[in-house]
């Protein structure tokens, strides 16, 4: 587990403290959760059906469309 230091202001904090009591919790645990809420685990996108036939000449490999998909390049197809 990583810890996390955030600088809030002061009624953050109060409105932060008084919701972890509400719900019976740390105002550290209630920010963990929030966080984890809006911070979503980034889903991996896959082009597996790629290079299941034959290539067109120019065409990029399915290699290099994964990469590209990995590093969110749209070059549009065909190229």
């Amino acid at each position: 587990m990583t810890e996390l230091r955030v600088t809030i202001s002061e009624d953050l904090a109060e409105r932060l403290a008084a919701e972890a009591a509400e719900r019976g919790t740390s105002a550290e645990d209630l920010a963990a959760d929030l966080l984890s809420q809006h911070a979503p685990v980034a889903r991996r996108r896959s082009l597996s059906f790629i290079g299941i036939f034959d290539g067109l000449p120019g065409m990029p490999s399915a290699a290099e469309a994964e990469r590209q998909l990995e590093d969110g390049e749209d070059p549009g197809f065909p190229p």
